[in-house]
């Protein structure tokens, strides 16, 4: 992160902590300001995702659902339906009937490979020749 972008993080986040005491200071709750601008900002990082080139709008879509459950005080929801998706998915791996183990070679698919892979009369005779004459 260059010096130039932390400095301008650091005054936006004095801008939002000046403004928000202000509001307090006028009657406004700043609890109510930020239950509405940080999902807004969710929301709207998702958009851009979503109408951008650089993202992937499946992961735009779901941060601005995100925000959208967020801003409605529905968070919780989506919560438990992952849950119960999980749940749910966890009791049918547990139920469904397991595949029959895989057995070995047939007996006469061993012999065959034991009679292919067995050293022949060439093979033997390639070992005997001395290196320096290959």
């Amino acid at each position: 992160m260059s010096e130039r972008s932390g400095k301008f993080l650091l005054g936006l986040v004095l801008l939002l902590i000046g403004g928000l005491v202000l509001l307090d200071q006028l009657g406004i709750d700043s609890g109510d300001v930020l239950g509405l601008l940080v999902p807004g900002v969710i929301m709207l990082y998702g958009a851009r995702k979503v109408m951008g080139h650089g993202g992937s709008r499946f992961w735009g879509v779901l941060i601005f659902l995100f925000g959208l459950l967020m801003l409605f005080g529905k968070l919780h929801l989506l919560f438990h339906s992952i849950l119960a998706i999980g749940i749910i998915y966890l009791g049918y791996r547990l139920i469904r009937p397991q595949p029959a183990p895989k057995e070995g070679p047939a007996e006469w698919e061993r012999q065959w490979a034991q009679r292919v892979l067995k050293e022949d009369a060439l093979d033997k005779w390639e070992k005997g020749i001395p290196r320096n004459q290959q």
